[in-house]
């Protein structure tokens, strides 16, 4: 499982998946903005279809803006319920305006992010050292060690591990 940039807290793989599908997304609405400037350019001698396609344009590129604040740099920063409500709005406006393969990828994002947000809750636990409600700003805490000895956590799920287990209990993972 990857880990956040804000420390050892492990990013659910449905993050990482949503934080995908709304990039691909972004770079097929540039691709389209791209191919509207070159349709611009070409009809800049027309008036009326210049004006057109340069206020598509215009649209185009704040779209995109808002699209990276709004969803994907919250998904980046680990912030999944805040960007689920934009990607969401942004799936349907996308389909609205007949960009069918980024809607239903902000669609499908937005899904993604529902399963980080439950993956969060409930099967993360937080590293030694945060407190259960992890957030970014947290401070560390001083470490206590367990009763029961030193706790490793899966690489693939996540969960703590007894020390001298040579496989997860919860996804039969090998332990290094």
């Amino acid at each position: 499982m990857p880990r956040s940039v804000y420390g050892s807290r492990p990013v659910p793989r449905s993050a990482e998946s949503a934080k995908i599908l709304i990039l691909i997304g972004l770079v097929l609405q540039a691709i389209e903005v791209g191919v509207l400037v070159v349709v611009g350019l070409l009809l800049f001698l027309v008036p009326f279809f210049g004006i057109v396609v340069g206020i598509l344009i215009a649209f185009g590129v704040v779209w995109i803006v808002l699209v990276y604040l709004f969803s994907y740099r919250r998904v980046v920063e680990g912030d999944y319920t805040g960007a689920r409500g934009p990607t969401l709005v942004f799936g349907i406006l996308s389909l609205l305006t007949l960009n069918l393969i980024s809607g239903i990828l902000y669609l499908v994002g937005y899904a993604e992010l529902g399963t980080a947000e439950q993956e969060m809750g409930r099967s993360i636990p937080a590293p030694p050292g945060y407190p259960a409600t992890w957030s970014p700003a947290a401070p560390l805490a001083a470490s206590a060690p367990s009763p029961q000895g030193p706790v490793r956590y899966c690489p693939r799920c996540g969960r703590p591990n007894a020390a001298g287990s040579r496989f997860c209990p919860s996804c039969g993972a090998p332990q290094p």
